[in-house]
């Protein structure tokens, strides 16, 4: 839209330094003024063979012109249109500042957490209340449960894609995906290959930068209730996962099929000796 409203300023605001022939017959018929640019246009139509005759092309001409200006705002102002235009390492570096920079970003640690399994929210985490899970998980690489190492991909590239990091492997190629909203908050996408089997989108908040949803698969995970640990690195309490009714069309499933709140999270400087192989 902006090249758009560029070429009709000029238009309007553009002034020859002497009248055409065309704009001097055209203003003894008493016809109002056009821009100077547009008569360049108008002159050089073949010529008409009456004054009204010439008026009816100069209308049907102006319709078209309409029309073609309508078209293209249609469709610079489409979803697709705006996220093809983005750049989309500058959203990364603008999702990794509002993070606190590379050196916040989470890359090992180790997570109490209650996960439930559920169509019905469950009540709020009490205080003092026991998880029923405790993990260690090494950002892009290996997932523990206790002691015992899990190979479930889908969990480590989760963690992996919330943690941001993925952002940052030399192996993800990132573009950008139509906008959508998330928990009735407009946010912006980010769709990572290459570094994974299958393609996982990354939403965005548009007014916080901070990491909305992930769709991956057949399930929209959204991510809110958010934390620091005590040296200041972000992580998501509360995790919410709803299936699609319809991948294609982004329609979500009414109930949500599983839920996950955080109680703990410690950042680790080093992989604890038991879980060394």
């Amino acid at each position: 839209m902006g090249r758009i409203a560029i070429l009709v300023r000029l238009a309007f605001e553009y002034s020859p330094p002497r009248r055409t022939e065309y704009e001097k017959k055209h203003e003894q018929c008493g016809a109002p003024k056009s821009p100077p640019v547009l008569f360049r246009f108008f002159e050089s139509w073949p010529p008409a063979t009456s004054v009204t005759t010439g008026f009816v092309e100069m209308e049907n001409h102006m319709r078209f012109i309409l029309t073609l200006i309508l078209a293209c705002s249609i469709i610079v102002s489409s979803p697709f249109a705006t996220a093809a235009t983005q750049d989309p390492q500058a959203r990364v570096n603008q999702v990794i500042n509002a993070a606190g920079g590379e050196v916040k970003l989470l890359e090992l640690f180790r997570f109490s957490e209650r996960i439930l399994i559920t169509a019905t929210e469950a009540l709020p985490v009490t205080e003092g209340e026991k998880g029923n899970r405790t993990s260690v998980v090494q950002v892009g690489g290996n997932w523990w449960i206790g002691t015992a190492k899990r190979d479930k991909d889908k969990v480590r590239v989760l963690c992996w894609a919330w943690s941001l990091r993925i952002l940052l492997d030399s192996s993800s190629k990132i573009q950008p995906i139509p906008d959508i909203e998330v928990a009735g908050r407009p946010t912006f996408g980010l769709r990572v290959t290459g570094s994974v089997k299958e393609p996982i989108d990354l939403y965005f908040d548009k007014e916080l930068n901070r990491l909305a949803a992930i769709d991956y698969d057949d399930t929209r995970h959204i991510f809110t209730e958010w934390k620091k640990t005590d040296d200041g690195k972000l992580y998501p309490s509360h995790v919410v996962g709803f299936r699609f009714e319809n991948r294609e069309d982004g329609r979500l499933k009414d109930k949500q099929w599983y839920q996950t709140d955080i109680l703990e999270l410690t950042p680790l400087s080093k992989l604890p000796d038991e879980l060394k192989q």
